[in-house]
């Protein structure tokens, strides 16, 4: 029964916008888009093999579809980072006091089926591939910037995600493709004064293919299979305010090392039910 309810927490967990969103079908309603073309700086591959963490609990544990678990316990850093809010309650760690968040984290994991008849986007099981097809989950990418939690974006401005850097990694055997980038909100009539005229918000992604049945039971299917992806990001903020600027560059160095910490946790999901988890 302990482990019933510990399941059924991980699935209220993954349903939240602000702390990830699972493989089920999505909203197809859209904003503004991001765009497919992006401007990206020569991507470099670097094999990387780390060890999983030997523990016998995490502070926060989550899953990857059907690859494994990991500790989202370095996003405790950042004292907003695991806030999220519904209709009536505020949801998070006790420092948040209710706060927008400063930063986020969430997964999507997409099977074929809600790929191609809900997303309206091509599936591949070519890891090379993963990271652009998923750029067209339009909705996904407009929460970044459309959710107040984090930034709203009103409809006289635009956005577009832009990819900084790419290399591969691998983390307890499982391959993946970081992605480090920006996303620039800016107006659409240069002359609207009434609008920043640039905001900007930094993320980084990991792109992974989740096999269905790579679990050793049936029920691990649930956690999602299919193109995946995971993705840390900070707050957009006005540019031209420059005490914002440096704040949300500086978070993001804290958060560039905070993702690393908690990749470098993955463990299977065959390990990963035996430990101990807490919940926040």
């Amino acid at each position: 029964m302990k482990n019933v309810k510990k399941m059924l927490l991980i699935g209220v967990l993954a349903t939240a916008s602000i702390i990830g969103s699972g493989c089920g079908k999505s909203d197809t309603s859209t904003g503004s888009t991001a765009t497919g073309e992006t401007t990206a700086k020569e991507s470099k591959v670097e094999e990387t093999t780390k060890k999983p963490a030997k523990k016998k609990e995490f502070e926060y544990g989550v899953t990857l579809g059907t690859i494994g678990g990991m500790d989202l316990m370095a996003d405790r850093e950042f004292p907003k980072a695991g806030y999220f809010g519904t209709n009536e309650l505020v949801l998070g760690f006790e420092e948040n006091k209710g706060e927008p968040a400063s930063c986020f984290y969430q997964r999507e994991c997409t099977d074929k089926t809600s790929a191609e008849e809900v997303w309206h986007v091509e599936y591949s099981e070519d890891l090379e591939k993963i990271p652009g097809i998923l750029k067209g989950l339009t909705t996904l990418w407009d929460d970044f910037v459309a959710d107040d939690r984090l930034f709203y974006m009103y409809s006289a401005q635009q956005y577009e995600v832009i990819v900084d850097n790419t290399e591969k990694v691998t983390y307890n055997g499982v391959d993946f493709i970081k992605e480090e980038g920006h996303i620039d909100v800016t107006r659409k009539d240069p002359s609207n004064t009434r609008y920043p005229e640039l905001v900007r918000g930094k993320y980084i992604a990991y792109y992974y293919f989740s096999p269905e049945g790579a679990g050793s039971n049936p029920a691990d299917d649930n956690q999602g299979y299919g193109m995946g992806m995971a993705i840390w990001g900070v707050r957009p903020v006005d540019m031209s305010d420059e005490a914002e600027a440096k704040t949300m560059e500086e978070n993001y160095e804290k958060l560039k090392k905070s993702t690393t910490a908690s990749m470098e946790t993955l463990i299977s999901l065959d390990d990963y039910w035996k430990i101990d988890k807490k919940f926040y």
